[in-house]
């Protein structure tokens, strides 16, 4: 499934630069088209992994409540006075998102990248809580590593991390509507050498009936 948009991927995004400029966008994109589905006129978001706070920033002055979370205080700190310079609210934490547990409930819980530092013995109970944290209605916009034939993720990928199967980020949201779901390809030369990667995509809204999801990570603590 897409969300529909006319603009080609490749068009200029105004305040918008990083890193995985393609990916990164699609992401970033698809939220603020859903900001008025939210129900506040300014919806909370969290940025797991936020890094230098490109996203979170973005988030902010399209009016969102922001909360940013890395594990990088060098991150958290230029995030900070860029967003000062830019007269922009934002609010960081520094967190680990193996372990950080997420408080009260947010309306975009928003990942770029980085959860591919959740190995796969976590990820099942981390999602759950993830997606316990969200409000009924709320989304989330996320997308990891996936190995492809003589791709490399490991070029920009922390050691601690791992990448995905293909389809399995998709499936840690079979209760959940799935808004957006598609595999990118790019190329890349942040580490200094060219290459591609590939990334899962996933945007999914959590349905309005109550679902117990801390019941489901005790369940996956213990199994």
């Amino acid at each position: 499934m897409r969300l529909r948009d006319t603009r080609p991927l490749s068009a200029p995004l105004a305040g918008y630069d990083g890193r995985f400029d393609v990916a990164g966008w699609y992401l970033v994109r698809g939220v603020v088209r859903l900001k008025k589905t939210l129900g506040p006129s300014s919806p909370s978001l969290i940025d797991l992994g936020m890094g230098r706070g490109r996203d979170l920033i973005y988030f902010a002055r399209h009016g969102f409540r922001v909360l940013g979370v890395d594990l990088s205080p060098v991150g958290l700190e230029k995030a900070k006075r860029r967003a000062a310079r830019l007269k922009v609210p934002i609010r960081t934490r520094l967190e680990d998102i193996r372990t950080y547990r997420l408080k009260g409930k947010f309306d975009v819980v928003f990942s770029s990248c980085t959860l591919n530092h959740l190995l796969p013995k976590l990820r099942a109970r981390r999602f759950d809580h993830f997606k316990g944290a969200t409000a009924r209605g709320g989304i989330h916009a996320v997308n990891v590593f996936i190995p492809k034939p003589n791709y490399s993720p490991s070029l920009d990928m922390d050691p601690t991390g791992s990448p995905y199967r293909p389809g399995e980020l998709r499936g840690y949201y079979w209760d959940w509507h799935i808004l957006d779901s598609r595999e990118f390809e790019f190329d890349c030369t942040f580490s200094g050498v060219p290459h591609r990667h590939a990334l899962d995509v996933v945007i999914a809204r959590r349905p309005s009936r109550a679902l117990d999801y801390a019941a489901r990570e005790n369940n996956s603590a213990n199994g």
